[in-house]
């Protein structure tokens, strides 16, 4: 506590005081009793001393001095305070003869506690010739040593120099000269100093350290083990004990000694703080020539990081570790790093070779290019003892790498190819044609394929395999004919084991022949389809099967035979009662067609129960009123039509719906009734077809009643309402500009249109086309604001639904998420047909996902796939996989492990990819690190042709790696990826450098 008064006590300082003696009470006393406890070095002593000072009345002389030892007493304590004394002398005494001193003072403040840039400023500002005693070698030894410590070796050898003559600093500047040049690799000089100093004391007993260090450096390996093992015996310098141990330990490997060698090393490891890599390595080598492979990887890997031969013959042994241990996927990465390098060709040709073997064996290695390398050991080593097992192992590293296109081009440079390569093309060729087609590049894929089942004339499975694509293929086309021949020869050639493939065959032909027209056909393919699933029913799902007999059962229809169109409908339910609703549908309307009104009002009363949300419900209200009307039930009839309308007004049903309840009315005799509904439909659908249909009846009635003046005034009195006799011209200029569109796409002759007839008949449809036409050109601003005027100038046309759509997208493609949400809600409400309601639930699905409704996510999801109606596939994975995003995100973890597990068995779809990705990291997260790590290797051990979350699998197997401890090979993983990642997206390495 007395320190902590020192500054407020000496502010109080008075002048005046006699001399006093040692003994004496007065200010004097206290002084020279402090002077002399600081010369004891008894510093607390000297500063309780000093403080009492100023409550006795010191002279300006006994005040400095006071003031001076205060500080010297503060700074021999390692006291912070002592600074801000000195700051405090310099200030209130600036001409004492003490200020060069106290100026010192304060540089050593800053050299005692390592700050030697700062040390060397305050240095600077003193003048050495003011210094007294020997300050001013003092001051002289600490700038060269500051220097030294800041790397800057010239400046201080220059002030060492000077020191060579000091008698107090002359052996220990000797020293540090030889340090400098031992630091600048200059041997002969830094012996020169070190063998002419005193090695009894410190720093110069550290001398013959250095010696050993040089003979070790410059290979005399005798010398540099006979100086470490004097050290090690004298322990004269502890604090070199562990590199004495290394210096020995490789100096008598070096000489040949290992089995002497090692002792030295295993406890030169233990007892340093950071071992030098070559200690790591000659242990390493040690342990994997004794067969204990584990511990020869852990010290192999804490020899990298040298970029050395020495680095590169590790690489090479911890491949071979790696080997032994059946770690092919990390041996494969340490041969390749091996490789790379060329500080020693024969170990490089050896790892090469190695490599190859691991890569042939299975192992993995982020988009190693397997086959560029082959080819390029060949060309490097031509008349390499492995050329023969590599010109092998070549054929098989085709397939290996998944990069397919790169391996047919190699494959085409051969001439005269054996049978095995001709086997490898057919296998590329096939495995490009199927990756084309799933991405949609049609001609491609049939190119590919042809050529492989041209090549596979002596291979049936890629003959077949080839014939099930190209029947895709050209399906997808609308080449029915060449779709057919090639399932039909599949089908003929097919082994009846193949009962998946068969049926998948047959399947696809009855779809092929459907869109043909021909059902007779398509009947009996898709019967041959379900016989073939129902013998092998664990190899096929049962939607798959619901769907045959959907589609046999659109056959039936298409044929007029109703009856058994309702039987295979009713078996389509039984099958997927969960997703059944357009088979429920489809038997209502046959039971209607067999005129079983009764039941088809059942059916249509069932399908409204189990799928509320279905897109067939408006059409399915229209058929059960017409049914209820068959059988007489008037009144039920325009309850369920005002029930339609009312629920579903704004869609092509509910606006029907309003039509057929007027021509209830009239047909029962309540003619006002049904009049004043056809004038609903008109001014509340003014712009709608219904509008238009309803003033042609309404014209009628009016004209039966000799009141065509008022429909006139009717009619004129609804904005938008329908206008009869539309001029020529107007007819012939939207024509034209139709058929300009829909032939080259042009749309000037639609502004035209628009501009001269801004009232035309058909200004809804021209603004429609438009709208798509700037959003197919990537105009999203102008296919809204087209959009935007049908919805609010025509809300009823027949375009209104796709021009919604397309303002949606366009609102959601600007980042107006919000607003798109809203739109995708209202075009759910309103949608007319299964296929809107799909698009609209889609794009709702979408941006609730953006908008972090994950809940909504989850109920939209659930009912686009509770519906048999307009969904693909394609739409189905998207579904699935977003439903999955959404459930993990809520905490729903089995929901969406369910999900993306069985999207990803297909990590040829990006969903699929996607999916695995998602929930490895998902199970990452939640500390499932084995379920994680699972899930990542399937990933990575796909052929999947999306490279960006093939990368992404890799990254999060390091990640996994690291959660497992194994630190060495997750970043030997990153590295791998970052050198042989093909694609430039900038995160990828961002995520790469921010782990490394």
């Amino acid at each position: 506590m007395k320190r902590q008064l020192i500054l407020a006590a000496l502010c109080c300082a008075a002048a005046g005081a006699t001399v006093a003696q040692v003994n004496s009470p007065d200010a004097g006393g206290y002084l020279e009793r402090g002077i002399l406890m600081f010369d004891d070095r008894n510093y607390e002593g000297c500063i309780d001393q000093l403080a009492r000072i100023h409550s006795l009345s010191p002279t300006p002389e006994q005040a400095e001095r006071a003031l001076y030892y205060l500080g010297l007493a503060s700074q021999g304590l390692g006291d912070d305070e002592a600074l801000a004394l000195f700051r405090k002398f310099l200030a209130d005494y600036p001409v004492s003869p003490l200020r060069a001193d106290v100026m010192m003072s304060v540089g050593d403040y800053w050299f005692n506690r390592g700050n030697y840039a700062e040390a060397l400023q305050e240095y600077a500002q003193v003048n050495p010739l003011a210094l007294t005693g020997n300050r001013c070698d003092d001051m002289s030894y600490r700038t060269a040593y500051s220097y030294m410590m800041l790397g800057e070796y010239a400046t201080a050898a220059s002030q060492f120099r000077t020191l060579q003559s000091s008698e107090e600093y002359g052996n220990v500047a000797r020293f540090y000269l030889g340090y400098i040049a031992y630091v600048n690799k200059d041997y002969t000089l830094a012996l020169q100093y070190f063998r002419n100093v005193d090695t009894s004391r410190e720093p110069g007993n550290a001398a013959p350290y250095y010696e050993a260090q040089i003979a070790f450096a410059q290979g005399d390996f005798n010398r540099s083990l006979d100086i470490s093992r004097r050290l090690l015996a004298s322990g004269s310098v502890p604090a070199f004990t562990a590199e004495c141990n290394r210096i020995a330990g490789e100096s008598l490997y070096n000489l040949g000694d290992e089995s002497e060698a090692l002792p030295y090393l295993w406890k030169y490891c233990a007892e340093a703080s950071d071992p030098q890599p070559s200690a790591f390595y000659i242990l390493g080598v040690s342990e994997y020539r004794r067969g204990d492979y584990d511990a020869a990887i852990k010290l192999l890997q804490q020899s990298i990081g040298t970029h050395s031969a020495m680095e590169q013959s590790a690489y090479l042994f911890l491949g071979q570790a790696y080997l032994k241990r059946g770690d092919n996927n990390s041996a494969l990465m340490a041969f390749e790093n091996a490789y790379r390098v060329d500080y020693d060709r024969e170990v490089r040709e050896t790892a090469f070779y190695n490599y190859a073997v691991a890569r042939m064996d299975g192992g993995r290695v982020p988009f190693g290019n397997s086959v560029a390398l082959l080819e390029n050991f060949l060309q490097e080593y031509p008349n390499s003892t492995y050329s023969a097992d590599v010109q092998r192992y070549i054929v098989n590293g085709y397939m290996s790498d998944n990069d397919y296109e790169s391996a047919l081009a190699a494959l085409d440079k051969i001439q005269n190819p054996s049978a095995e390569l001709i086997q490898a093309k057919q296998r590329v060729l096939l495995v490009l044609g199927s990756r084309e087609y799933t991405s949609g590049k049609i001609s491609q894929a049939i190119s590919h394929l042809t050529q492989a089942r041209r090549l596979a004339s002596d291979n049936p499975s890629i003959r077949r395999q080839c014939d099930l694509w190209l029947g895709d293929c050209y399906y997808t086309r609308g080449n029915y004919d060449e779709a057919a021949s090639s399932y039909r020869s599949f089908i003929a050639s097919a082994p009846k084991s193949d009962t998946r493939n068969r049926a998948i065959a047959y399947y696809d032909l009855g779809y092929t022949r459907f869109c043909q027209e021909r059902y007779s056909d398509a009947l009996t393919d898709f019967r041959d389809a379900v016989t073939v699933m129902q013998s092998a029913p664990a190899d096929i799902s049962r939607s798959l099967l619901a769907d045959c007999y959907n589609r046999i059962a659109d056959c039936h229809y298409y044929q007029t035979d109703f009856t058994s169109a309702a039987e295979a409908y009713n078996k389509a339910y039984d099958l997927n009662p969960s997703s059944g609703d357009y088979a429920l549908y489809q038997l209502a309307i046959m039971k209607g067609l067999r005129k079983d009104h009764a039941g088809k009002i059942e059916s249509i009363d069932a399908l409204s129960e189990r799928f509320p949300s279905s897109g067939l419900i408006p059409n399915a209200l229209l058929e059960k009123a017409e049914s209820q009307s068959a059988l007489g039930q008037t009144d039920q009839a325009i309850a369920t039509y005002r029930h339609l309308v009312q629920q579903y007004p704004n869609t092509a049903p509910g606006r029907n719906g309003y039509l057929q309840l007027s021509i209830t009315y009239i047909n029962r005799g309540e003619r006002s009734q049904g009049i004043e509904t056809y004038k609903k439909v008109i001014y509340t659908f003014p712009s709608s077809e219904e509008a238009r249909i309803a003033a042609d009846d309404l014209k009628q009635l009016y004209a039966a009643d000799g009141r065509l003046q008022d429909f006139v005034a009717f009619i004129n009195s609804v904005p938008n309402a329908p206008r009869y006799e539309a001029s020529e011209l107007e007819k012939l200029a939207f024509q034209a500009a139709e058929n300009d569109y829909v032939n080259s796409g042009a749309t000037s002759k639609l502004s035209a249109y628009i501009a001269d007839y801004p009232q035309g008949a058909d200004r809804a449809q021209a603004l429609y086309y438009l709208a798509d036409a700037a959003w197919n050109e990537g105009k999203p601003a102008e296919a809204q604001g087209y959009a935007m005027q049908v919805i609010q100038t025509h809300p009823d046309s027949e375009v209104a639904e796709d021009a919604m759509l397309i303002k949606a997208a366009a609102e959601s493609s600007l980042g107006k998420t919000e607003i798109a949400y809203s739109t995708y809600q209202q075009l759910e409400n309103r949608a007319s047909g299964s296929n809107m309601l799909r698009e609209a639930r889609i794009g709702l699905m979408r941006t609730a996902a953006d908008l972090g409704k994950y809940a909504e996510v989850v109920n939209t999801a659930d009912k686009l796939l509770a519906s048999t109606a307009a969904n693909s596939p394609a739409d189905l994975n998207d579904i699935r996989f977003m439903r999955g995003m959404a459930n993990n995100s809520l905490g729903n973890y089995d929901k969406a492990y369910e999900d993306w597990s069985e999207l990803a068995e297909n990590p040829a779809d990006i969903f699929g990819a996607k999916s695995a990705y998602y929930m490895g990291n998902s199970q990452l997260d939640r500390g499932l690190v084995k379920g994680a790590k699972s899930t990542a290797e399937k990933l990575i051990d796909s052929d999947t042709p999306h490279q960006y979350w093939l990368a992404r699998g890799f990254i999060l197997y390091s990640d996994i790696l690291r959660k497992e401890g194994k630190k060495f090979e997750a970043d030997e993983y990153l590295k791998s990826l970052k050198s042989n990642y093909p694609g430039t997206e900038a995160d990828i390495f961002q995520m790469i450098d921010s782990r490394l």
